[in-house]
């Protein structure tokens, strides 16, 4: 009779470190989510919560592509959503991962635009956003963006010999 109460509390405790990994991830994710929030809010001051002060943004549009800074990450972001009457930044297929202090999540975009004329527009593409937990908070250090090809900022042209094997 006691292995049947030894049993559950032996799985009990091998479960104990899948926990802490599983609270770091979701303590990733809703970091995520509370960003895309408040960027499809309106409000960049608590888009920016988060982002650190050596942070890198990447965009094949973006005006501060590969600058450092909080500073690069908020000019991307007001002059592209502050263009339009309105935009929403929806993700798609998202994932986490924690390896460490180190916290990835990615998946896939769009973005809505409604245009100040009322015309809507909706692009697609591809994001990774790269965290680092710092003082028990994650913390956006790199951010990147990759529209679709036929999306805004996507190639333009394609090399003839792009679709060429061992190019």
């Amino acid at each position: 009779m006691n292995q049947l109460k030894i049993l559950p509390l032996a799985m009990l405790l091998a479960l104990v470190p899948a926990f802490g990994q599983d609270a770091a991830t979701q303590k990733l994710q809703q970091t995520f989510e509370t960003a895309v929030a408040a960027l499809n809010e309106g409000n960049i001051d608590g888009f920016l919560a988060n982002i650190h002060e050596k942070a890198l943004s990447f965009y094949s549009c973006g005006p501060t592509s590969g600058k450092e800074g909080k500073e690069a990450c908020q000019l991307d972001w007001e002059q592209f959503f502050g263009k339009t009457a309105a935009a929403k930044f929806e993700p798609r297929d998202m994932e986490y991962r924690v390896m460490g202090s180190t916290g990835v999540a990615w998946g896939n975009y769009d973005v809505v635009v409604k245009t100040k004329n009322g015309r809507e527009m909706r692009h697609q593409g591809r994001y990774t956003m790269t965290y680092t937990l710092e003082l028990g908070e994650w913390r956006l250090v790199m951010q990147h963006n990759t529209p679709a090809a036929d999306g805004p900022g996507g190639p333009r042209e394609r090399s003839p010999r792009a679709g060429q094997a061992g190019s």
